[in-house]
């Protein structure tokens, strides 16, 4: 990402303003994200979680410090998992069904903070073009902050549901699967190997200027960000009524 600002011909001081806003986007993104794993699992029976002090909305309990640095330079990055024992779960019968709970947990917050995002934009959009001087600079910038923040939280909500270890979606799969499956050499194989395949297609996107990785993104994007927009549409309205 900085890395983009500056092949782009920013000045520094602009480039300073966008980090400021894309870590606002990220922080609150991540740490919606693994808080939610937390609250469901500890809300399912797992104390773990709140052992570990990770039920809390608090960034530093889940930023992994080289994970964030590699996505503010170069895009891909990774939060630290939150930890879960599945056999502490026990609000309900299926423990598949409590496990899929878990996973989607992190993705289900992502897609509210990312609609939640898209009101506050265009709120803070609307009254900056109502306002001037300094305070429109400071609608403006929330404007920017809650834009990015609606634009990372969705795609990091894409990034998870891919089905490759060990992202959320791939867990999800897994709980879908027959044991036979789940417990083959083959399986396993792809477990340890995927991680790496991952990688690779990152770099090879990033390298052959492809967009592999990002074009996967978009597509799972699409139907939720035409949901949020559907659900936006009474929030338009609403402003023009009250004339912003």
């Amino acid at each position: 990402m900085i890395i983009d600002l500056f092949k782009q011909g920013y000045p520094v001081q602009q480039i300073a303003y966008y980090l400021i806003v894309i870590l606002f986007a990220l922080t609150l993104s991540f740490s919606i994200h693994e808080f939610m794993h937390a609250a469901v699992a500890v809300w399912l029976g797992d104390e773990t979680p709140r052992n570990m002090g990770r039920l809390t909305l608090n960034p530093l309990a889940h930023l992994d410090p080289m994970g964030t640095l590699l996505l503010l330079v170069a895009g891909f990055g990774w939060g630290k998992p939150v930890m879960y024992n599945p056999r502490n779960l026990r609000r309900f019968r299926s423990y598949r069904g409590m496990n899929i709970m878990v996973h989607l947990a992190g993705v289900t917050g992502n897609f509210v903070l990312a609609y939640l995002a898209s009101i506050l934009t265009i709120l803070f959009s609307s009254i900056q073009v109502k306002t001037g001087g300094n305070v429109s600079f400071v609608f403006s910038a929330l404007a920017d902050a809650f834009s990015y923040t609606y634009a990372f939280s969705l795609m990091l909500l894409a990034f998870n549901l891919l089905p490759i270890p060990p992202l959320d979606g791939y867990h999800v799969l897994e709980e879908l699967l027959p044991y036979k499956v789940r417990s083959s050499d083959g399986y396993r194989r792809f477990e340890r190997l995927a991680p790496s395949i991952l990688m690779i297609i990152f770099l090879a996107s990033t390298f052959t200027r492809i967009p592999i990785l990002s074009s996967l993104i978009d597509i799972i994007q699409i139907p939720f960000s035409f949901i949020i927009e559907v659900l936006d549409i009474p929030f338009y309205l609403l402003f023009q009524l009250f004339g912003l």
